[in-house]
């Protein structure tokens, strides 16, 4: 395979092996842009191979093309599921972000709140943390409409997963950066509908971090 083309499939583990994560990504996305009519199936079997980098690429590869392929959208439904390793866990959410960005993310928002209302916490997960940041100018309608990226988010506002809640916090505390009185609204009426739950603490305290740095710093 020469330098700059992306690899065939019989090729693509041994490419692939020992390159970075944005070397992998760049391969995928460049992958996605005219894939071959049985991508979908040979990245679902790429995501079968044992080493990160063949299943980072098949996740990475798999977003975009979701976008106009619902064979595509299925798999990655699939791939996220239930996936332990964390690398590829950083994929999906990448992918999850590219299916949106290739659909408009105002069209995206059934699928959107399909996932948030999953059973498998990672796929809350995938979305919670793919979106972020879920206000940047590249996300015009959450840009232009943050009160409903934390209306979406609030929804994972009771999630049982440490992993979610996290991912949670981390999503408001990006939102406050521009809008802190829409924020810090939304974490006390959370907070206020169940003061004893831990995963709620938990998702203020990552949200607040930095107003409560910023106050501890002026005291």
């Amino acid at each position: 395979v020469q330098a700059g083309m992306t690899p065939s499939r019989p090729h693509m583990p041994s490419v692939l092996a020992g390159k970075t994560w944005p070397a992998v990504r760049k391969l995928a996305l460049a992958y996605s842009i005219e894939p071959p009519p049985d991508a979908v199936d040979e990245l679902v079997t790429l995501f079968a191979e044992p080493e990160w980098e063949s299943r980072f690429f098949a996740v990475c590869a798999i977003g975009p093309i979701a976008a106009t392929d619902p064979r595509a959208l299925d798999a990655l439904r699939a791939f996220a599921e239930s996936e332990p390793d964390w690398q590829i866990n950083e994929g999906l959410a990448f992918a999850f972000d590219d299916y949106c960005a290739g659909v408009g993310y105002e069209q995206a928002l059934p699928e959107i709140r399909a996932w948030l209302a999953s059973e498998h916490a990672n796929q809350r997960r995938t979305v919670s943390e793919g979106l972020r940041r879920w206000t940047d100018p590249r996300r015009a309608y959450f840009h232009e409409h943050p009160d409903k990226a934390v209306t979406l988010l609030s929804t994972l506002r009771a999630d049982d997963s440490p992993y979610v809640q996290k991912s949670v916090g981390n999503a408001m505390r990006d939102i406050w950066r521009t809008h802190p009185d829409l924020v810090v609204r939304a974490i006390e009426s959370w907070t206020a509908e169940d003061p004893a739950s831990r995963g709620r603490r938990t998702i203020a305290r990552l949200a607040l971090k930095a107003q409560n740095s910023e106050k501890a710093q002026t005291s």
